[in-house]
């Protein structure tokens, strides 16, 4: 069976969405468990302060506890502001700028770089499975991520590389590539 597919292929990643995708991400992660905290210690602040003030109306203490949960998810969520201009703004834009993903002959390169530079190389027979995956956010920037499963175990064991171009495509033509050059 001859192979009809070039030794040296690049695939295309969608950087652009990507970046996006990954910035808006990432701010969530940050800001949805400070934002937890932060109402917490609103809250905490309000019925310790209510404590001591016994003879206040219920009312009042309600408006209180909103007003303090109000001002405690935002100074968490400035916060969680700040921390993503310090770090994931920039890391985002170098992971979408440097992401690549090649197939050089019986191999697949993939090469990232946020704060760590990544190049792993994979012989086809050692990737087990090849699936697509969309989150919610993904769905909103209108990415995918191909996602495959290697012989690797533990943290190794899967590898996901968000933003890939017409995902199912290329999800299809690795797979084939590597029925051909598993055993090569």
């Amino acid at each position: 069976m001859s192979d009809q597919y070039p030794s040296t292929l690049s695939i295309e990643i969608d950087r652009d969405r990507l970046r996006t995708y990954l910035r808006v991400k990432w701010y969530l992660c940050c800001a949805v468990p400070l934002s937890l905290f932060g109402g917490m210690f609103g809250l905490a602040a309000v019925f310790d302060k209510s404590v001591h003030r016994v003879a206040t109306s219920g009312g009042a203490t309600v408006l209180l506890a909103v007003k303090a949960l109000g001002i405690g998810i935002g100074l968490a969520l400035l916060i969680a502001l700040f921390c993503y201009f310090i770090v994931s703004h920039r890391i985002a834009s170098r992971f979408a700028a440097t992401l690549e993903v090649t197939v050089e002959g019986t191999f697949l390169r993939i090469r990232q770089h946020t704060i760590v530079m990544s190049d792993r190389k994979l012989h086809f027979r050692s990737i087990v499975d090849y699936a697509t995956t969309q989150d919610l956010l993904m769905r909103y920037f209108g990415i995918h991520a191909l996602q495959m499963a290697t012989t690797a175990g533990g943290q190794n064991a899967t590898l996901i590389i968000p933003g890939v171009k017409d995902c199912l495509k290329v999800r299809d033509l690795l797979a084939e590539i590597d029925r051909q050059r598993e055993n090569q």
